[in-house]
């Protein structure tokens, strides 16, 4: 759905994004990283609103920096971070309005709204001007106005922004139920580590405008984590557990249980020191990384 190939986005003479290689599926990708990373200008670049300095990039098929590009908003939607809502006016006519702009007849753009305003629970309040909504039902209203045109895809910037823990993990459940019910891929910029880890499917992270990994949330633990809990039937002597640096860094033990990250990510070492050493190796159990562990390996190193 999206590909960079040594995609670079200047500021003047500020380089924001540095040769960014990237491929994203469908599905709900995380974009992760601290303020400042490059999130923000990502997502811009995405829509069309900021054009390559270097390098290519491609959303839907749509070579971006192109003509063509303009196309791109009929076909994707997007939440910002910050709202631009019309205080005295409901949140029906507003996304109604927001689905004209996006080429919807007005008949087809108020029958949406209604749509898409019960999708999002906001179906008994959609008549009130939002001048009266909560923080939650504003960003809601937001969520309703980047659905309304039917996108296949979503940009969706710090979506739980000034939300309680009730506000954020229903704008979390919304999010899920745009990939699983209506079959919307989903990108997520956030800088809150449990938003991401609640409902990616795949994670990008970005820290001052470079790319630091990607991959499914899986296949990134498992490639950044190599912390492994050996438990041996006996206590190792000293000379053993001073031989384990042959397999990694000893990081705890007690009783005959050994927390260590591996120097290389290989399951079988283990065994085959312990038969070298005489000692018997009777369980074996991955211990891969929190997502803020993640985080922070492949932030710094």
């Amino acid at each position: 759905m999206i590909r960079f190939e040594a995609l670079e986005v200047r500021y003047g003479a500020r380089v924001a994004l540095h040769g960014l290689d990237l491929e994203v599926g469908a599905g709900i990708t995380g974009i992760l990283g601290p303020n400042g990373a490059g999130k923000s200008t990502l997502l811009k670049t995405l829509l069309g609103l900021l054009s390559p300095s270097g390098g290519q990039g491609w959303v839907l098929g749509i070579p971006l920096g192109s003509p063509e590009a303009v196309r791109l908003r009929e076909r994707v939607g997007y939440m910002p971070e910050y709202d631009a809502l019309i205080e005295d006016v409901s949140a029906f006519e507003q996304v109604a309005f927001w689905g004209e702009l996006s080429g919807l007849s007005a008949t087809q753009a108020r029958d949406r709204s209604h749509e898409v305003l019960h999708f999002v629970g906001l179906d008994e309040s959609r008549y009130r001007p939002v001048s009266g909504y909560s923080t939650g039902m504003r960003q809601r209203v937001k969520l309703a106005q980047a659905l309304v045109h039917s996108p296949g895809l979503l940009f969706l910037d710090e979506p739980t922004n000034g939300l309680d823990p009730d506000g954020r993990t229903r704008m979390l459940n919304l999010v899920l139920k745009v990939r699983d019910q209506l079959g919307a891929s989903v990108l997520l910029s956030s800088h809150l580590l449990e938003d991401v880890e609640q409902c990616a499917d795949q994670l990008v992270i970005l820290d001052q405008g470079r790319l630091k990994a990607s991959g499914s949330m899986n296949a990134l633990r498992s490639q950044l984590a190599k912390r492994m809990e050996l438990r041996f039937l006996d206590p190792l002597t000293p000379a053993q557990e001073a031989e384990l640096g042959q397999l990694g860094n000893l990081l705890a033990s007690r009783q005959g249980v050994y927390d260590l990250e591996l120097h290389e990510a290989d399951p079988v070492a283990p065994f085959r020191w312990a038969q070298a050493q005489g000692a018997v190796l009777v369980q074996l159990t991955p211990r891969h990384d929190r997502l803020d562990e993640v985080l922070l390996r492949a932030l710094h190193g």
